[in-house]
């Protein structure tokens, strides 16, 4: 007997504090944006758009270790390269992003060792025409480029996220 009222004492216990932080939340000023006119300023490690980021000279630090491309649950990643015969190294030819399969997940940004790729603030990507939505090599490093935050480091200090000062990406 002592149980049942104790567990129905508990339960009303649990009740009244739902109550009281409904009533409190009923009473509280309503924070309202006028969306589109007014924007909202997404956090710092928001994932909108994958975007390549380049150096200080603005050569792109992507050398084509393709484990962006792996790393992705969805293949929306298209990569081609070749090797520079002169430097031996890998330049990218082809480095697509298919936004209408992306999930911005950031498992791309996570698994670059070099920190060539982070999730800008971009989220506004609605469009009807469908190949716009595949975003280039040259499209994705100019919007890295609009970082107003640094892009040295991003994975300790900005949870592998940068500002862009928004704008239509494309």
């Amino acid at each position: 007997m002592w149980q049942g009222l104790l567990t129905f004492l508990n339960a009303l216990r649990t009740a009244l504090i739902g109550m009281g932080i409904t009533i409190r939340n009923f009473f509280s000023p309503t924070v309202t944006i006028e969306y589109p006119e007014q924007q909202l300023d997404v956090p710092l490690g928001f994932r909108g758009l994958p975007v390549l980021l380049s150096d200080d000279e603005g050569n792109l630090k992507c050398v084509s270790c393709q484990l962006c491309a792996r790393a992705c649950p969805v293949d929306c990643i298209e990569i081609q390269d070749h090797r520079d015969p002169e430097t031996r190294r890998k330049v990218v030819d082809v480095f697509n992003l298919d936004s209408t399969w992306c999930m911005y997940c950031g498992l791309c940004v996570e698994a670059c060792p070099f920190d060539a790729l982070a999730m800008s603030d971009h989220f506004e990507l609605a469009s009807y025409d469908m190949p716009s939505l595949v975003y280039t090599k040259e499209q994705l490093a100019e919007i890295g480029r609009r970082a107003i935050t640094p892009t040295v480091n991003i994975r300790e200090t900005q949870n592998f996220g940068i500002k862009t000062g928004g704008g239509d990406p494309r």
